[in-house]
């Protein structure tokens, strides 16, 4: 059950850069204390500008302002932050009294009275290719912003393939491209309840449009500052144009997996893992397999290259004549923004 104490009697302290971060290695830091996502707390600086700080390293952090602490069982809690007598431990001052929580277990950290930007990060993509033998050329396009509170999860994402081949004085163009919203609130110290809406188009599966919106549940059964796992199931509905066939309306079921790793040491690594299986329920026997990986690697401060790759497979297209399966592989640079 997730818990939650504290309260406005105590003010909200400005930013005013006087929180400091010590290392195991008796480094001090003293600056803003942006958050601590995924492994890494964002400190702004006066001197040094923004640095993410492995969790890892740190011995203790201090701060006058009131922050949300989560633990990786999903319990919150609400209040300042004080250096505890004991290593790798915060003293967390609350409106119930102190409470000393090891760091090993603590997930997120983010400051209360943050504004809706500043909670906002993400990255944009872009990667081309032309093979000069086949004349085809390839454009990859890709984007996603999370808002990310302690209760709950928002991601917009997109992604976009588009070929082209100039042959015999004609163009031939080809386009896979989806753009999807989903939402996930944290329900107790480990399950979730979520809902998404998705518009997809892949011309090689001979789908012109399909707009889906689906609902599910499921449990974390991993979440630490290294890797995250988790695994759903809900339903699916859906309306589906599809290349010289009438428009379809279907219902499926859903099943999720959802894994991400990464690590911080230089350069910082990312990898996700998203994969969703669709059994027809309207159109028995149908099935719909969609997967979607990514390897990102950092090349210099806010810039990455990443390797993404797509599979799909239908065993029933709209059209019957389409192939039942798709398979991308891209390389782009992108740029990271946010905390």
């Amino acid at each position: 059950m997730t818990l939650i104490l504290g309260g406005s009697s105590q003010p909200v302290w400005a930013a005013d850069k006087t929180d400091v971060v010590r290392l195991q290695n008796g480094d001090r830091f003293t600056g803003e204390i942006v958050s601590l996502s995924r492994g890494r707390i964002t400190l702004k600086t006066d001197n040094a500008g923004t640095i993410d700080i492995e969790w890892d390293n740190v011995a203790s952090v201090e701060s006058r302002r009131q922050f949300t602490v989560t633990l990786s069982d999903g319990t919150r809690w609400i209040g300042t932050l004080g250096r505890a007598a004991d290593p790798q431990t915060i003293a967390l001052s609350t409106d119930a009294g102190d409470e000393h929580l090891s760091m090993v277990y603590v997930t997120g950290i983010q400051p209360l009275g943050q504004s809706f930007w500043a909670k906002l990060n993400g990255s944009v993509g872009a990667g081309f290719n032309y093979t000069r033998s086949s004349q085809v050329s390839q454009l990859n396009l890709s984007s996603t912003t999370t808002y990310r509170q302690p209760a709950f999860i928002a991601t917009l994402s997109g992604a976009a393939t588009l070929t082209g081949q100039d042959d015999d004085d004609e163009d031939d163009t080809g386009a896979v491209a989806n753009a999807q919203f989903m939402y996930e609130r944290y329900r107790g110290r480990r399950l979730f309840v979520g809902g998404a809406a998705q518009a997809e188009t892949n011309e090689s599966l001979g789908l012109t449009l399909r707009s889906q919106v689906a609902a599910t549940i499921g449990a974390r059964l991993v979440n630490t500052n290294r890797a995250q796992l988790q695994i759903g199931a809900g339903i699916s509905g859906n309306q589906e144009r599809g290349v010289d066939v009438d428009t379809t309306n279907n219902i499926e079921g859903l099943a999720v997996f959802k894994a991400s790793y990464y690590t911080y040491d230089r350069p910082k690594t990312n990898l996700d893992i998203l994969l969703q299986y669709y059994p027809g329920l309207s159109n028995w026997g149908r099935q719909r397999v969609q997967l979607n990986t990514s390897v990102k690697r950092e090349l210099w401060k806010d810039f990455s290259i990443a390797g993404t790759m797509f599979e799909s497979f239908d065993s029933a297209p709209p059209n019957p004549s389409a192939s039942r399966n798709d398979v991308g592989v891209s390389l782009s640079i992108s740029w990271s923004f946010g905390s």
